[in-house]
């Protein structure tokens, strides 16, 4: 069985302490290997303009397996 890498995101998830809503940015065409200190880098620059912390971030890779 062959596995072929198709496409990976990053999914960053954003909570209001206060309410508990949930806020999801998703960004596509992330690349395979995506260095830790680049998706920190992302992280950082988006919670400059998003008003609730971000809580959690996730690189979301989809396979194909034939």
């Amino acid at each position: 069985m062959n596995k072929e890498f198709l496409s990976a995101s990053l999914k960053l998830t954003a909570i209001n302490p206060v309410t508990e809503k949930k806020t999801t940015v998703t960004l596509n065409d992330l690349t395979q290997d995506a260095p830790v200190e680049d998706v920190e880098a992302v992280r950082n620059a988006l919670q400059s303009v998003i008003e609730e912390p971000i809580s959690t971030v996730e690189a979301v890779h989809t396979f194909a397996f034939a």
